[in-house]
């Protein structure tokens, strides 16, 4: 039996409306999927901006006495986590610096005794169909270094 060109004109409609069909059903999870690596990259680039800060100012502490504020002044002077920092509704909130004893001392008056800097960072997702999985997820480096003497 032949075809007819009415056959053949009904039957591409019908694949038009499966492939707007398959669309509407992938669609979604590919869009998922896109943003989660885009959220991924982000919370990678901020994890190694945290990590590079850390040692940094680590470096800097073991060199001379060093407190939580100078500490934070040195991040602040020498620009280390402005790509961190993200704007939200509350504003731009800032890595929580913790410097474990509160005080470096040098090797010269006591044992080279180690300390430990920890910089605490709360994500906020950049999407907001990312925020029920990235939301409030904290990233945490730290380096410990003994001071020098100096």
């Amino acid at each position: 039996m032949a075809s007819t060109p009415r056959s053949t004109q009904a039957r591409a409609r019908a694949e038009t409306g499966s492939t707007a069909v398959e669309l509407a059903l992938v669609l979604p999870v590919l869009l998922m999927m896109l943003f989660g690596i885009i959220e991924i990259a982000n919370i990678l680039r901020i994890q190694i901006t945290l990590d590079s800060a850390v040692t940094a100012i680590a470096r800097d502490a073991a060199t001379h006495q060093t407190t939580k504020d100078s500490a934070e002044q040195y991040m602040d002077q020498e620009g280390l986590l402005p790509a961190v920092t993200q704007t939200g509704s509350q504003g731009a909130v800032p890595p929580v610096l913790t410097l474990s004893p509160a005080t470096t001392t040098t090797c010269k008056v006591t044992p080279c005794t180690p300390f430990e800097v920890r910089l605490s960072y709360t994500y906020k997702a950049v999407t907001p169909m990312m925020q029920p999985f990235f939301d409030n997820l904290v990233l945490t480096a730290s380096a410990k270094r003994a001071s020098e003497p100096w």
